[in-house]
């Protein structure tokens, strides 16, 4: 009995081709990374910008960065929700609907600081001028007692403790804050407006200053030697 063979190819295993990338994770992501951009910034993003801030995650084309936020704003009218993706300037922004503006100036309203009462400024005034103080310095140019006001100044953080003046009693010394400073949108302390009797301070020293340089050169010299 002939025994007869057949010639068979073995084929061998070949790499398997790497996966074609998945962007979904990607593109998630960076929908993600985009709202964040939309929700901590006032002004409008342009999608070069938003490109830009995306590269530190993963390279995206600009109609790629494009139809995500396309995407973004169709999710936002999907789901009804209270602000809407609008293009201004050549840029992207998130801005409350028209139909909650009421609520908005509510709260708006509500969040302003309360104006001083005429007392209030009046003692914030003799502090900020005659820093440190004390509260019976102040009742004395008032003529009244001070302590409500000075509770109240402290409650809005426009005034703090500076130390205790080495006296008998040693009343607390007070001083205005840097909260002081931003409420008035005052760079520091020499910004203060000038009162009646610093300005006519400043011009006597001014005019005695101009009256020292006009002198004859041999009077100052005179005068230093004596």
């Amino acid at each position: 009995m002939t025994q007869t063979t057949t010639d068979t190819q073995v084929l061998e295993p070949q790499e398997e081709a790497p996966p074609l990338e998945d962007k979904t994770e990607i593109y998630l992501q960076a929908k993600r990374i985009i709202e964040g951009l939309l929700f901590c910034h006032s002004e409008p993003i342009t999608l070069r910008k938003m490109k830009k801030v995306l590269e530190t995650f993963h390279p995206l084309e600009s109609n790629e960065v494009r139809q995500l936020v396309q995407e973004l704003s169709q999710e936002y009218e999907e789901q009804n929700r209270a602000f809407r993706l609008e293009e201004i300037a050549k840029g992207y922004i998130l801005r409350t609907r028209e139909e909650f503006s009421p609520y908005i100036r509510i709260l708006m309203k509500s969040s302003r600081p309360e104006r001083l009462s005429h007392a209030s400024a009046e003692v914030l005034a003799i502090i900020a001028y005659r820093q440190p103080v004390t509260r019976p310095q102040i009742d004395e140019i008032r003529g009244v007692d001070s302590s409500g006001i000075l509770y109240t100044l402290l409650e809005r953080q426009l005034i703090e403790p500076m130390g205790k003046l080495e006296v008998p009693g040693r009343p607390t010394l007070f001083g205005v804050t840097q909260n002081f400073l931003k409420h008035f949108g005052l760079k520091d302390m020499k910004d203060l407006p000038k009162i009646d009797g610093e300005k006519g301070r400043a011009q006597e020293k001014k005019k005695s200053q101009n009256a020292e340089t006009q002198r004859p050169r041999e009077e100052r010299e005179e005068g230093k030697e004596g």
